[in-house]
């Protein structure tokens, strides 16, 4: 890396202005998350071209496992990035460069050992998680591919793309984890519908998600090698420790991090049991309406995720002015898009989903479930700008708090309780309900947050 990168990233990081600094660093983690959304939007279609259930109940079986890989990377990545970005800000460069080190090796050494782990589990593993007769190849194939053999492209791809934000390198990150979707809505078909003869079009789907991911981590090693003389990137051993408190530090934000993301699958997979008895037509349309409301949800993630480590790098610097500035804005920008998103998918709802399904009584209840959702968006956006602010400072227990009182803790118990109470319309309640909560405790905490800091 050139000496004039490294100081146009210092730039982006102490000087430039706030919406500058925002927009450079969360417009490619946007663009990734989006790219992730059209990505899960084409293998759910590419796979029912093939006009099989078993196929597609292959994908949504396997997707809780595939979850736990996406957690790992989030424990190593999420809790690396905002302890490298915080030892940064204290100019500590030897100390961010073994946070590398550690999150880089730790997160690879931990994709292997579940790899391992999923090859020897998946005969008793797949009848645990809903696979049957008709099913079990089709998960049996699609987990070795994806989550076995590709097991550290999966799961280093999204870990590097962390890392190498955390330095301000944005934009690299951002094409670096864009490079996997991307590559994975074109191999799909090519590997589905030409390649592989018929009745493999899942495996099809698997070697191309392996494929897809290796290249992606393929560029990033390339990049780190490429760009080795920065003080924080690193691939020498001498560099990976255990002491110091590089551990404690990386997984006290991480650990939390992972909850979140594991925690929201367990949600998700409760609402479909309490759906389910409503018949098929009330699991398309929940389904469908979480995958629309997931344009707001991600952008958000990317806004806060991408501005991750700035936040992280001024309050190590101890500028914490400039810090609530990003923080004002940050918060400006989410809120005014989601209240957009708000207003378009309670208005356009029948037609957003018959975009995707168009089967009468699926609309209906798509539409029933995206009117009620849809006001979910806003309040997701402050928990995950105040989640962002913990994870960017350090604060583990904030963080998991947060992490839990969003999935877990109040939207599972609310969907069984409202479910008694009011029937269908109660599990969709749940989720407003649940982020209203998870905004009160985070207006709370910030509060104590922002007291903290002014001692």
């Amino acid at each position: 890396m050139s000496r004039e990168d490294s100081k146009n990233r210092i730039w982006i990081f102490e000087q430039a202005p706030i919406p500058q600094a925002v927009f450079t660093m969360a417009v490619p983690t946007i663009i990734t998350q989006l790219i992730n959304v059209i990505y899960n939007f084409a293998d759910a279609w590419y796979v029912g071209r093939t006009g099989s259930p078993a196929m597609v109940a292959a994908l949504s079986v396997s997707l809780p496992i595939y979850v736990i890989i996406m957690a790992l990377a989030n424990l190593f990545g999420i809790g690396g990035s905002s302890a490298i970005s915080r030892a940064l800000g204290r100019k500590e460069m030897e100390r961010a460069r073994k946070i590398f080190a550690f999150s880089l090796y730790g997160g690879l050494a931990a994709a292997v050992v579940y790899g391992i782990v999923l090859f020897f589990v998946r005969p008793w593993l797949i009848p645990l998680i809903g696979g049957n007769e008709e099913s079990y190849a089709y998960i049996y194939d699609y987990m070795f591919w994806t989550m076995v053999v590709g097991a550290i492209p999966t799961l280093g791809n999204a870990l590097c793309g962390h890392l190498v934000r955390s330095i301000g390198a944005a934009k690299e990150a951002g094409f670096g984890m864009s490079l996997g979707g991307v590559l994975n809505i074109i191999l799909d078909p090519m590997f589905m519908f030409v390649l592989l003869p018929r009745g493999m079009e899942v495996t099809g789907a698997a070697i191309a998600t392996c494929l897809s991911n290796t290249i992606a981590l393929g560029y990033f090693l390339i990049y780190l090698y490429r760009h080795r003389d920065n003080p924080v990137f690193t691939f020498s051993p001498g560099d990976l420790t255990v002491g110091e408190g590089i551990p404690g530090e990386v997984f006290s934000i991480g650990s939390a991090a992972a909850l979140q993301t594991f925690l929201a699958m367990v949600s998700n997979i409760f609402a479909n049991k309490l759906v389910v008895e409503y018949g098929s037509a009330a699991v398309a349309g929940m389904g469908i309406a979480k995958k629309v409301n997931m344009i707001a949800f991600n952008t958000c993630m990317g806004l806060t995720q991408g501005v991750l480590p700035l936040i992280a790098y001024n309050y190590g610097a101890r500028k914490f002015e400039r810090m609530e500035k990003t923080i004002k804005f940050k918060a400006g920008v989410a809120l005014a898009f989601t209240i957009c998103c708000t207003i378009l998918f309670r208005t356009f709802a029948p037609q957003l989903i018959t975009f995707f399904i168009d089967e009468p009584a699926s609309v209906e209840f798509g539409t029933r479930f995206l009117s009620v959702i849809a006001f979910a968006a806003p309040l997701c956006a402050l928990s995950y700008m105040a989640n962002t602010i913990f994870q960017a400072a350090g604060l583990r227990r904030y963080s998991l708090i947060l992490s839990i009182m969003r999935k877990g803790v109040v939207d599972i118990p609310a969907m069984i309780l409202f479910k008694m109470l009011i029937g269908l319309n109660g599990v969709t309640l749940a989720t407003p309900f649940a982020e209203i909560t998870s905004a009160i405790t985070a207006g709370v905490l910030y509060y104590r947050f922002r007291k903290q800091l002014k001692q």
